[in-house]
């Protein structure tokens, strides 16, 4: 409770005694200019601030290569070679599915040995 009262008396801008305080015309029309003024500046900020203009607008972006390299070793002993595809995602969000170029698939037996001298090439070349 003690403290309560000493937050009560700390004031950042005291109050005056009443027998200080000196009630003006000149006071009051500045007192109702200004606050006109800050309704009027909150209205003009909140009519800026609420329409949603949309500018629509289309280009090129010519900063990115055509084509995004991506090398992979992956093996995967019990799954045979038809079963795996390639299917990838692009920063548009633009999906390729079964990428099949520049794709090599190498038949592996039990162990993990090459069962063909050659990897087996799926797609076209660059």
């Amino acid at each position: 409770m003690d403290s309560l009262w000493r937050l009560k008396r700390f004031a950042a801008f005291p109050k005056t005694l009443e027998d200080f305080r000196v009630k003006t015309c000149g006071g009051a029309l500045v007192t109702v200019v200004s606050g006109l003024i800050m309704v009027l500046l909150f209205f003009s900020e909140l009519q800026y601030y609420l329409p949603k203009e949309v500018h629509p607008e289309l280009y090129v972006d010519k900063s990115r290569g055509d084509k995004l390299k991506i090398n992979l070793d992956v093996i995967f002993p019990h799954m045979p070679c038809a079963y795996l595809s390639i299917d990838a995602m692009d920063v548009a969000g633009e999906q390729q599915l079964d990428v099949e170029h520049n794709l090599f698939k190498q038949r592996l037996d039990k162990a993990g040995n090459r069962v063909t001298p050659e990897a087996e090439r799926h797609g076209g070349k660059d």
